[in-house]
């Protein structure tokens, strides 16, 4: 018996020689530029995209505005606002600029199209399908309740259904409690770890669908045509006994401060499973795709994150790891969200490059 798990092992050991080795890539950073920093200019950076001309425009959904900005850096205008008119926000989400040369401003019940210069343009409204994005001139990604959970789908502008693509269970998300009245009241928490998440990026004239539990996502042209997929043979990784403590301590301090009943927590906490999800977020710029993966340990502070780099043509290139998640990746430029010790957020965008190690 001895004998036989000696050879086994060795036999093992063999196959891991043989296998061949993770492709790699190399994200090079050249010089950066912070905005925001000391002028305190932002309250909540939610979005980014740049035009033709490298100015680039940053969506506050805190402030209800879009910011625009020279290559340079220079603020040259502001533009929205909250309220329910022409050119206003109400839940703004992200921005988009199009191979059409106009900015669009997805809302959660609709879209808003303004010239670069901010001119309002027009506004397209899904009726009570929930806005996710744009992926060309008459096609979208909403979604909408069904029995089983959030259903994402696209449509186009007359709210012709002409896809659907995945549903995040409502099990994973949900829980109810009775409350004095005798009355279910439905409660959600939503920890992208472990709950699949809809996933959707845009970029290059192309948009990308998915799921995070499924490393299998489709690319889709401006007209709503699949372009092809991005997949790769990765398996979700486990949850330690050390990251379910930290995800339940989580659940336990965001039940407290909504005020939720005590019992709450324990439903969610019951909801955790033994396996994290595959994806964590998705970036398109005008030649790569971006696919970011959760850390092997979630609770580390230091250690990036796994990210693959793909063509628009499906051809995987390799992966390396970056300390953050670029909110928008253009052809030249990396942006992030950074946050100063006062709480302040500020946006730093740095020159990048891709190469093959």
């Amino acid at each position: 018996m001895i004998k036989s798990t000696v050879i086994l092992i060795s036999l093992f050991g063999l196959m891991a020689a043989l296998a061949p080795p993770e492709r790699q890539v190399e994200i090079k950073f050249g010089k950066s530029l912070e905005i925001g920093r000391s002028e305190f200019l932002f309250g909540s950076i939610a979005s980014i995209c740049e035009d033709s001309e490298g100015c680039f425009y940053v969506l506050d959904d805190k402030e209800f505005k879009v910011f625009r900005f020279s290559p340079e850096g220079r603020l040259i205008q502001n533009f929205g606002g909250k309220g329910q008119g022409p050119g206003d926000f109400q839940s703004p989400h992200d921005i988009i600029f199009t191979t059409r040369g106009e900015i669009v401003v997805p809302d959660i019940f609709f879209l808003s199209f303004f010239k670069t210069d901010g001119t309002f343009l027009r506004r397209l409204t899904l009726n009570d399908r929930l806005v996710s994005g744009y992926i060309g001139p008459d096609r979208f990604l909403c979604w909408d309740w069904q029995p089983a959970g959030r259903r994402q789908m696209m449509v186009d502008g007359q709210n012709n259904i002409k896809a659907t693509f995945h549903t995040q269970p409502m099990e994973t998300f949900q829980t109810s409690l009775v409350d004095e009245s005798g009355r279910a009241v439905g409660f959600n928490y939503s920890s992208d770890v472990y709950v699949p998440e809809l996933l959707f990026g845009y970029g290059g004239g192309m948009a990308l669908v998915g799921i995070s539990s499924l490393y299998d996502l489709t690319l889709l042209d401006e007209s709503g045509r699949i372009a092809g997929s991005v997949q790769r043979d990765v398996r979700p990784g486990k949850i330690s006994g050390a990251e379910k403590a930290y995800l339940e301590r989580e659940i336990r301090d965001i039940v407290a401060a909504r005020g939720w009943p005590g019992p709450i927590a324990r439903e969610f906490i019951k909801k955790i499973p033994d396996s994290k999800t595959i994806i964590r977020a998705v970036r398109l710029s005008p030649r790569h795709v971006f696919i970011f993966r959760f850390a092997d340990d979630i609770t580390r502070e230091v250690g990036g994150m796994p990210v693959d780099v793909f063509s628009h043509r499906d051809e995987f290139f390799g992966s390396t790891t970056l300390m953050q998640i670029p909110l928008f990746i253009s052809g030249k430029m990396m942006y992030f969200v950074e946050t100063d010790d006062s709480g302040n957020e500020y946006l730093r965008r740095s020159d990048y490059s891709v190469s093959l190690k």
